[in-house]
């Protein structure tokens, strides 16, 4: 599927969410869409990226971005806030 598919809500909570953290984050979860088969497929594999990227040391963290990267306290808050906001879209 597209990010284009995504509903207007599911798009805001995710990519919104992590566009306002940092695009190479952002770019990481539209990613997802690339592979996944539904919306509700698309949440899934995003909070398990979620709980995947938690577990991310220092340098896993730098190679997640390609330019001026998040601290590792600031990637780590970033990611409790969009899963945070996954947790508005599951039923």
């Amino acid at each position: 599927m597209d990010t284009r598919q995504l509903s207007p809500q599911t798009y805001k909570a995710i990519l919104g969410e992590a566009g306002r953290f940092h695009p190479d984050l952002a770019l990481r979860f539209g990613m997802l869409a690339k592979i996944s088969e539904s919306e509700a497929d698309y949440i899934h594999k995003s909070a398990e990226l979620i709980r995947f990227m938690q577990q991310y040391d220092d340098a896993a963290i730098d190679a997640v971005f390609l330019d001026n990267p998040l601290s590792p306290p600031a990637f780590r808050d970033a990611l409790g806030h969009i899963a945070n906001q996954l947790k508005t879209l599951e039923p």
